[in-house]
């Protein structure tokens, strides 16, 4: 349980540099230089993919060590069984799923233009993570 606790502090701190991205991302409007614009905004897409995967990661693990639940290994599969367990609300679930789409889309496509439309999702899917990581206690 204590390395569960470690690796929710360890996503908590990982979600704060999506965060951070975000300002970044502001700071270089202010700039109304596009180069630092597009670069901001790569490192959005950047530390989205990642904070996805310790996210749904960390609760597969946390499926595993509380509820004894082992056959859960995809995103989605993780998403439905906390929507299951009520760790999540339903609504929560079909953003989680939404954001599991667009982890793949930003992962697998070659068009900017999807990407750029992702971005727009991303803070939606920084407050729910973090919403949903507020509720998780040991």
């Amino acid at each position: 349980m204590e390395k569960l606790k470690l690796s929710l502090d360890l996503l908590k701190k990982i979600l704060d540099t999506l965060n951070d991205g975000f300002n970044v991302l502001e700071e270089a409007k202010a700039t109304n230089s596009k180069t630092l614009i597009l670069a901001a905004q790569d490192s959005i897409i950047q530390r989205f993919e990642y904070s996805f995967e310790s996210f749904w990661k960390f609760f597969k693990r946390y499926l595993l060590v509380v509820f004894d639940i082992q056959d859960v290994n995809s995103p989605k599969k993780v998403f439905r069984a906390c929507v299951k367990l009520q760790l999540y609300s339903e609504e929560e679930g079909e953003i989680l799923i939404d954001m599991a789409d667009d982890r793949n889309e930003t992962t697998h496509s070659y068009s900017i233009e999807k990407v750029r439309i992702i971005l727009t999702d991303v803070p939606l899917y920084y407050e729910t993570m973090m919403s949903i990581l507020i509720r998780i206690s040991f």
